[in-house]
């Protein structure tokens, strides 16, 4: 691999260090208190397993995908890393119909992280799109 793949490669490797230690600290708060963990937490968990063995065998193409549709799906609060789903509300109106939002803020740091370890990747799929 040159210089700039393996850097998105290890960046990768980060992301899913820091996944697995978050995780790992919600399986141990799950069983020292009285806080259960909710189908959220275990999709998560399948869904960085299932990263973390792509990233094993060395596929960043499918690791770029499966990565950031992991992330994507945690900062909509669909999946769970955190021990308490901890998350930002809000609300866009259109006309006079109200839509509640809510995002979890860890995700979206680690979107944010994933965003800059791919930004390569990223922008030439955005140039592919918009020039032809």
């Amino acid at each position: 691999m040159q210089r700039a793949q393996l850097k998105e490669f290890y960046g990768y490797g980060l992301i899913l260090a820091v996944l697995i230690i978050v995780q790992s600290y919600s399986v141990y708060v799950a069983s020292t208190t009285d806080l259960s963990l909710t189908w959220k937490h275990y999709i998560g968990f399948g869904a960085t397993a299932l990263a973390g063995v792509l990233w094993a065998f060395r596929k960043p193409h499918y690791l770029f995908y499966a990565l950031g549709l992991t992330l994507v799906l945690g900062y909509e609060n669909l999946i769970g890393f955190t021990p308490s789903l901890d998350l930002t509300a809000t609300r866009y109106y259109f006309n006079n119909m109200a839509f509640p939002v809510s995002y979890q803020d860890f995700s979206m740091y680690m979107l944010l992280i994933w965003a800059y370890v791919a930004h390569g990747r990223l922008r030439t799929m955005v140039q592919s799109l918009l020039v032809k």
